[in-house]
């Protein structure tokens, strides 16, 4: 099991989904943006952190089992590239994401305050751009909270 806090991994997720709603968000339909090599590759990179980070909070018992689905996927990814299916990604995208990301949300409200704080503060010499806004609003939200 990972040595880091489990709280990392809801960060990552979080930061994964937030980069993905902005890689696919213009495309209509899954062929146009199976053919966008830039947007399509990325989002799958963000996919694999998103299984890789689900299966860490398995294993710390934040998440329940049925989300070894996702793992499952992650690994799919990594080792079946060639076979990925693009309707199958953009239904993921839009059917299944935005569910898994509220699930995530409620364990981000639900995990230790104080250490999130200290996460989300030091990603912010991490990252930039759109994705700096993202970890600056979900410290903001737990300011508010």
């Amino acid at each position: 099991m990972s040595k880091r806090h489990p709280e990392f991994f809801i960060i990552d997720i979080l930061v994964a989904i937030d980069k993905i709603k902005r890689y696919h968000s213009e495309f209509k339909d899954a062929q146009n943006f199976y053919h966008d090599d830039k947007s399509f590759d990325a989002t799958m990179r963000e996919l694999q952190i998103i299984g890789e980070a689900t299966k860490h909070l398995i294993q710390a018992e934040l998440l329940d089992r049925n989300y070894r689905i996702i793992v499952d996927f992650r690994n799919m990814i990594v080792h079946e590239y060639f076979g990925i299916d693009a309707e199958e990604i953009w239904n993921i995208l839009q059917d299944e994401l935005p569910d898994f990301e509220q699930n995530i949300f409620l364990l981000f409200s639900q995990s230790n305050q104080e250490t999130l704080h200290h996460i989300l503060h030091d990603a912010t010499h991490y990252y930039h751009g759109k994705t700096l806004e993202f970890i600056q609003t979900l410290n903001k939200n737990l300011s508010t909270h």
